[in-house]
């Protein structure tokens, strides 16, 4: 069976209506993609030519009201702006509700606002695609919560996690040698007492449950928090390695 996803923005002129046609089209047959407004306009030709532009097709895409969608059961509604999160939470409290907070390129006046945004968005569906691929084998942190808080609550994958939100990327060689930010590093390994090989491996278990992503290249593997995280779970991260410095002393060069 295909996963139903829903894409909600307030005109549904660009942001809901380019991810909606990069989900179609990079989903396949998996996935079924929908969008809509609370208050819908027009398609924005800038929208349109962004995701030509990326090669995503646009045919047949038209801004529409949510009741043109009729009783659909959606697994996933994910808003991409602050009023239709507002207005529509709580009519999709019964599904699995994602915010993704993406600027709107109607009113930036940069000249490649449109196709910045689509590519953005084409990066974070391809993440989201991985997490919920994997549904089947492990509890989704994009389903329950709770799974998320797990996660958080094992002190290493915590250090890790947070570590990365300062610095932003961590790699493994194949050595199993941390490295960061283009260079070699022992702080993760001296801040949590723990050897290389067992930090690798909490590394790939944040792959596993999605936290993670990582990217390959020749000897090494690099890892970053996920960006097709909710907003509310990177602002969780965010949050607490802010607030906790303490918790990395001795991992931040």
């Amino acid at each position: 069976m295909s996963v139903r996803v829903l894409f909600l923005c307030s005109a549904n002129s660009a942001r809901s209506l380019m991810a909606e046609a990069i989900l179609r089209q990079l989903g396949g047959d998996s996935v079924q993609a929908y969008s809509a407004g609370t208050n819908p306009t027009a398609p924005e030709p800038g929208a349109l030519a962004a995701l030509q532009s990326i090669g995503i097709a646009t045919e047949d895409l038209h801004s529409k009201t949510i009741t043109e969608l009729g009783q659909h059961n959606f697994d996933y509604v994910i808003s991409l702006c602050d009023r239709a999160r507002q207005e529509c939470r709580v009519d999709f409290q019964e599904h699995n509700f994602v915010a993704w907070d993406f600027p709107d390129p109607v009113a930036m006046r940069s000249n490649d606002a449109f196709k910045k945004t689509a590519q953005e968005l084409s990066e974070r569906i391809r993440m989201f695609l991985l997490i919920i691929r994997k549904r089947a084998q492990q509890p989704s942190i994009f389903n329950a919560p709770q799974e998320f808080f797990k996660v958080l609550s094992d002190p290493l994958r915590l250090q890790i996690i947070m570590l990365l939100a300062q610095r932003g990327e961590v790699c493994v060689n194949d050595d199993g040698e941390l490295c960061m930010n283009e260079l070699c590093v022992n702080e993760v390994v001296e801040a949590t007492q723990m050897s290389q090989p067992k930090v690798s491996r909490h590394l790939a278990q944040l792959r596993e449950y999605g936290v993670l992503v990582d990217r390959k290249d020749v000897r090494f593997v690099f890892y970053r928090i996920n960006p097709a995280l909710p907003d509310w779970m990177r602002r969780v991260i965010e949050t607490t390695a802010l607030h906790n410095p303490q918790f990395l002393v001795g991992a931040v060069a």
